[in-house]
């Protein structure tokens, strides 16, 4: 399945670069991402994680026309 899982809570990390191996509580994440990265502060021990993606888009007119087409 090609999704984005974005966690909402941190129990375990994997990462294995080798195999290509990224998961979060034992669900792999950020498939088709951009980049990643996990960082750790200080300020009562807080784990902060970003996931980058490429997002293709399309709008549409209520006639079915499209309008716009782009990547962000």
């Amino acid at each position: 399945m090609n999704k984005i899982f974005v966690p909402h809570e941190l129990k375990t990390i994997e990462v294995d670069t080798e195999k290509k191996i990224f998961r979060i509580n034992g669900e792999d994440f950020g498939r088709e991402c951009t980049g990643f990265m996990i960082s750790c502060t200080p300020d009562g021990f807080r784990i902060d994680m970003e996931v980058d993606a490429t997002v293709h888009f399309a709008s549409y007119s209520n006639k079915g026309v499209q309008r716009e087409q782009g990547t962000y």
